[in-house]
């Protein structure tokens, strides 16, 4: 089983509201690359790093480009590096981070334990770190997807009451993944969120590769097992894609959302494209939208406030559940209108 993580921030419910912050300090953030004189208006180039999980991910090539939108308004020096799913590689990032002397340090931890020794050479250098849906010591601020706290009444309550709508009473296969802290602590408060709702989760299983074949192959295993399954709740959108492929490839059909409908409920988390297509198509149910693009330029935001001292304690960017219902409203998320001054949060 995974570590149990650190208790996630309770944000309140998932109505959105805006919070002007003002002209902001940002960072572009492209792998490899660094943002070169532009002439944003800034008296002085800061150099900011971010450590990502993993730059395969779709909600992480977003999260960048908020970055980069962000960046045209000022010009800083900036590096992302891509752990690739290895704390390792993650906790050697973050020291060359420091020993390059960078004026801000962004991360998105796989293991904060492990990471614990480079953030702490990080705050014995006075550089000051924002945690992407992580925490740390020495962190002084994180910003969070709503997906991932346990919002008396936000989104992953939200789903919850989604299934039992759909399938009162369903049994469910939960599809967790790499044990990150953030991956485990959403993973705890849908687990918990459902029980209250009355569904029975019946298993419990870990996409340690972060691919939709290996989601393929445990759900295949999943409805060998339980046959009788009613859904399942996966943690990402590359995960339930490889679900719902086993399903439909072993005969299966999928929920479309509509009460008395049949076939198996199965959502993700990202509101990735393939995801949204798929909502759409009726090969999944639902998806979360994360709102990755804003959550780039609300990083930004973060670091900025740690690097002048006026940082919140943290930045909660909403979440909204996408379903057949609903996806006739969703817009792509490199076309929203979120701004250096207005950021998504949670209200």
């Amino acid at each position: 089983m995974p570590p149990t993580p650190p208790t996630p921030p309770t944000a309140p419910g998932p109505s959105r509201r805006t919070l002007a912050t003002g002209a902001l300090a940002l960072v572009l953030l492209a792998t490899g690359t660094a943002c070169g004189d532009g002439g944003g208006g800034s008296d002085s180039e800061l150099a900011v790093a971010l450590s990502s999980p993993v730059q395969a991910q779709e909600g992480q090539q977003d999260l960048s480009a908020g970055f980069e939108q962000a960046a045209e308004e000022l010009s800083w020096d900036v590096q992302v590096y891509d752990a690739n799913l290895s704390a390792d590689t993650q906790v050697s990032h973050v020291q060359t981070m420091v020993d390059q002397q960078a004026d801000g340090i962004a991360a998105w931890a796989l293991d904060e334990d492990a990471i614990a020794g480079a953030y702490a050479a990080a705050t014995a250098a006075e550089i000051p770190l924002v945690g992407v849906n992580s925490r740390g010591q020495g962190v002084a601020t994180s910003v969070w997807w709503e997906s991932n706290t346990c919002a008396e009444g936000g989104v992953i309550d939200e789903l919850a009451a989604f299934f039992a709508d759909v399938k009162p009473g369903a049994r469910i296969a939960v599809i967790s993944g790499p044990p990150a802290p953030s991956i485990v602590a959403m993973t705890e408060c849908f687990t918990a969120a459902a029980e209250a709702a009355g569904l029975d989760i019946v298993s419990t299983q870990n996409n340690t590769q972060d691919t939709s074949a290996a989601a393929a192959a445990l759900a295949e295993d999943l409805l060998s097992a339980h046959p009788d399954l009613d859904g399942f709740w996966t943690y990402n959108d590359a995960s339930a894609l490889g679900v719902s492929s086993a399903v439909l490839a072993g005969g299966g059909s999928v929920h479309t959302g509509e009460d008395g409908g049949e076939g198996l409920v199965i959502t993700g988390v990202n509101g990735d494209e393939a995801a949204v297509s798929s909502v759409r198509n009726g090969t999944l149910t639902a998806t979360v939208d994360t709102d990755p693009f804003c959550t780039g330029i609300t990083v930004a935001a973060a670091v900025r406030d740690a690097i002048d001292g006026s940082a919140q304690e943290e930045y909660v960017v909403a979440s909204e559940i996408v379903t057949p219902a609903t996806v006739g409203d969703f817009v792509a998320p490199r076309e929203r209108t979120c701004s250096v001054d207005e950021l998504p949060l949670a209200d």
